[in-house]
C-alpha cells in the first residue's frame, strides 16, 4: 500500500493534464469561469480540508461567519452560503427556463445536489490529504500546479490586475481559490490512482456497443432551402395564380434568389439568406415534409398553408447516413471509458461514505 502511496506524486504530475474550458460567446464572467475552471470535478466550494480546520471551535466560527450550516463531513463544515455560491450559476439558467411551481421545484432539486457534491469532494480532499500531507515531493507539484491553473484564469481575464479586479467584485478572494485548486487536484489524484487507474476498455466492447445502439448513430437527412412565400391575403385565388406563375419561371431556369428578392412576402427574400435545417424542422407538417423530400438543387411546387403559397429550392442536402465504426469507434472508446469512470468514482466515495461521520441538516 504505501508503494501505492508513493505513486501519487507521478500521478500529480504526468495524470493531470489542464482542463480546457468550453468557452462561451463574448466574455465569460470571471464567477461562471472560476466555477468551470476545475472541470470534470465536482463543484469547487469555499470548504475548509481537515488539514485546514485547526479545531472544531475554528470551524463553528467559520460557519458562523460564512452562513448557516448545510452539513459537517467528519467534522469539516458545509455552509448554505457555500451551497447557494456553487448553485448560483445553475439557479440562474433554472430562472430563464422554468416558472412558478416547477421553478422552486427545479431550484431545490439543483441546491440538494449542490449539497451532495459538496459532500462527495470534501470526503475526496480529506481522503487525499491523509495520503499526501507528508509527502514534499507531491506537496510541491501539486503547488506548480496550482500556480499554473491561477495564470492561466489570469491569462484569460486580461492578467493578474484584471483578475484581482474582478475577483473583488465577485466575491472571489484569489488566495482561496489557490487552496481550492490545490484540493482539488488532490481529488483528481486521488481517484486516478485508486479508483480509474485499472479501467480498460477492450476493442470488442467497443465493437459491441456500436452494433447494439447502431439506430442511435443514424443522422437524419439535412437541409437548407430557400423560399418564396406568396401571402393568401386579400386574394387566396390571385396568391395561388402568382404562386403557380413564380414556379413555372423557377422550372424554367431563372434564378431562383431573383425571383424570391422580386416576389417572396418572407422576411430572408431580400437579404438572400438560407433557411438552416433546425429552422426547416420548427415548421409546420406540410412545409416540413415538402422541404424535407428535397434533392439538391430541386424546386417545391407551391404548397398550401394557412397564411400562403410556399415554393422551396434546396440549396444544400445533406444525406440520411449512419457512419461507420471506424469513424465512431474513437468517441465510443471515450464514452465507456467515462461510464466506467464515473461507476468507479461512485462507488469509491460509496466506501469513503461507509467510514465517514456524515450529518446532513436539508
Amino acid at each position: 500500500m504505501r508503494s501505492t502511496y508513493k505513486n501519487l506524486s507521478s500521478v500529480v504530475r504526468l495524470s493531470l493534464p489542464l482542463i480546457r474550458l468550453r468557452r462561451r460567446k463574448g466574455r465569460m464572467p470571471l464567477m461562471v469561469f472560476l466555477v468551470c475552471l476545475v472541470g470534470s470535478l465536482p463543484v469547487c466550494p469555499l470548504t475548509r480540508s481537515m488539514d485546514s480546520i485547526n479545531d472544531s471551535t475554528t470551524a463553528l466560527a467559520e460557519s458562523i461567519r460564512l452562513g448557516a450550516i448545510k452539513a459537517e463531513v467528519n467534522g469539516a463544515i458545509i455552509t448554505d452560503d457555500e451551497v447557494k455560491r456553487q448553485a448560483a450559476v445553475p439557479l440562474r439558467e433554472a430562472v430563464d427556463k422554468y416558472k412558478g411551481r416547477e421553478l422552486n421545484e427545479r431550484a431545490a432539486q439543483i441546491l440538494s445536489d449542490i449539497l451532495d457534491e459538496l459532500i462527495d469532494r470534501q470526503l475526496l480532499v480529506q481522503e487525499a490529504s491523509k495520503i499526501i500531507k507528508d509527502n514534499p515531493i507531491v506537496k510541491e507539484a501539486l503547488e506548480k500546479e496550482a500556480e499554473s491553473f491561477l495564470k492561466d484564469a489570469m491569462d484569460k481575464v486580461g492578467g493578474p490586475a484584471r483578475f484581482y479586479e474582478l475577483a473583488t467584485k465577485e466575491g472571489v478572494n484569489p488566495a482561496e481559490k489557490k487552496r481550492e485548486l490545490k484540493e482539488d487536484l488532490m481529488a483528481k489524484a486521488l481517484l486516478q490512482e485508486f479508483a480509474y487507474k485499472k479501467i480498460s476498455i477492450s476493442p470488442k466492447e467497443v465493437r459491441d456497443h456500436y452494433l447494439k445502439h447502431q439506430d442511435e448513430f443514424s443522422e437524419e437527412k439535412e437541409v437548407k432551402v430557400r423560399q418564396i412565400y406568396i401571402k393568401a391575403i386579400p386574394n387566396a385565388k390571385e396568391a395561388e395564380k402568382k404562386a403557380q406563375e413564380v414556379y413555372q419561371r423557377a422550372r424554367a431556369g431563372e434564378d431562383f434568389a431573383e425571383l424570391a428578392k422580386q416576389f417572396s412576402q418572407d422576411s430572408k427574400a431580400s437579404t438572400g439568406e438560407l433557411y438552416e435545417h433546425k429552422e426547416v424542422k420548427q415548421w409546420r407538417k406540410e412545409l416540413r415534409e415538402a422541404a424535407l423530400a428535397l434533392e439538391q438543387g430541386e424546386i417545391s411546387q407551391p404548397v398550401k398553408s394557412p397564411i400562403g403559397f410556399h415554393i422551396f429550392k434546396a440549396e444544400a442536402v445533406k444525406p440520411a447516413r449512419t457512419p461507420s465504426f471506424e469513424e465512431l469507434q474513437e468517441e465510443i472508446n471515450t464514452k465507456l471509458y467515462e461510464d466506467e469512470a464515473r461507476r468507479r468514482k461512485m462507488e469509491y466515495i460509496k466506501n469513503l461514505k461507509r467510514k465517514a461521520v456524515i450529518k446532513v441538516m436539508r
